[in-house]
């Protein structure tokens, strides 16, 4: 991108006809110019710069008859020279730095955010990142809406759970993407990206969802005749039988284990293993290993974080891939395992994550549009 691209792209943004990329590229671009790239005698230019600017502007409009006449086309001239200042700047500063303004775009791509389809038995698909505020669609009884926060909720009424016959519908979240939702029995469960849950529009009698990908789950206690109504969730390789109790589930087809880690209450994993809290059962093709963990650190994406401290590598970059949706290739030097420490907010664009782990200096990345190469 040379001088005259990059102008016309700065155009664009300021007359609000910028792509969401370009749009993305100038507002990070310069938040990172105004918190850390520019020196200080580069602040003071732009500050100077800025007061000449004000000053012809007041100069031209002192006669008072003519403010109102050219007040407004000064000002948009003003704020356009000093945006182009700034764009300027921040264009050099970029060009110096990461050699060119495409290779800090695609530095920094966006993380993930809250977005799903809800799948309804009768085949309607709803996008649920534009669906209304409030209550949204019904399904033989069955009230579906969306909270201020985003979440969705199932209510039903109770006369009506047992008129309504087993219908069931599937929440789908993308790479890149999470979401959170409260099931009929009010239990609710934060799902992580490229995941999907499977449950009854009305649950009666045993309760019960299907999980592929990873999900968080805050089961509500509920019971019929004074017997209590277990919940059960089943995987490909797993069956979880609880109660009520606090617990997340991880079962994406790319990690080498199915795991299961309990954080409160008790839960009973394949009818052969029951965990206590902070106890977390790796299940191989049948085989059941339970070991003692900080159940904390595995919930760490549901709680908006990356926690890489007693993290392995290449576990933590199918995360990346996941939240930011790329794709992660390695060079064969590449690193199998690094140690490495803390944590970083999910929130944060990718480049902040990669230049953590690159401090190691035992990895580096390349990146190219959303294809990152991992290199010794």
């Amino acid at each position: 991108m040379n001088g005259k691209d990059f102008q016309e792209v700065l155009n664009r943004y300021l007359s609000g006809q910028a792509t969401e990329e370009e749009v993305a590229w100038i507002e990070s671009a310069y938040i990172n110019w105004n918190q850390n790239d520019i020196q200080p005698r580069d602040e003071q230019k732009l500050e100077d710069a800025t007061k000449l600017i004000w000053k012809v502007v007041n100069a031209k409009t002192r006669p008072f008859n003519n403010i109102t006449r050219l007040f407004p086309i000064l000002y948009a001239a003003a704020v356009l020279v000093i945006c182009s200042i700034i764009g300027i700047v921040i264009y050099k500063q970029l060009s110096s730095s990461a050699g060119t303004a495409e290779s800090y775009l695609a530095a920094n791509i966006q993380p993930g955010k809250s977005r799903a389809i809800l799948v309804l038995s009768d085949g309607r698909k709803i996008d649920l990142d534009k669906a209304s505020k409030g209550h949204f669609a019904d399904q033989t009884g069955v009230e579906i809406s969306k909270t201020t926060d985003g979440q969705i909720v199932y209510k039903i009424p109770e006369q009506e759970i047992r008129n309504n016959k087993t219908e069931y519908n599937t929440i789908e979240t993308p790479s890149g993407g999470q979401y959170q939702v409260e099931l009929p029995d009010g239990t609710k469960v934060w799902m992580n990206a490229s995941s999907s849950l499977t449950f009854a529009a009305s649950f009666s009698g045993e309760r019960t969802v299907k999980l592929k990908g990873e999900a968080y789950f805050e089961v509500s206690k509920l019971s019929e005749g004074g017997t209590r109504i277990p919940f059960i969730v089943k995987t490909e390789n797993q069956k979880i039988s609880v109660l009520g109790t606090h617990f997340n589930v991880n079962t994406y087809d790319d990690e080498p284990f199915a795991k299961t880690t309990l954080l409160e209450g008790s839960i009973k994993v394949n009818d052969t293993h029951i965990l206590k809290p902070g106890q977390q059962a790796n299940i191989k093709e049948g085989n059941i290993n339970v070991l003692n963990v900080n159940a904390e650190d595995f919930i760490d994406w549901k709680n908006g974080d990356f926690i890489l401290e007693n993290n392995d590598f290449r576990s933590i970059m199918r995360k990346i891939a996941r939240w930011y949706d790329v794709q992660v290739f390695y060079a064969e030097d590449a690193p199998k395992n690094i140690n490495l420490g803390g944590w970083i907010s999910r929130s944060k664009n990718i480049s902040s994550i990669l230049k953590l782990m690159e401090e190691t200096g035992k990895v580096h990345f390349k990146i190219e549009g959303r294809r990152i190469t991992v290199t010794k």
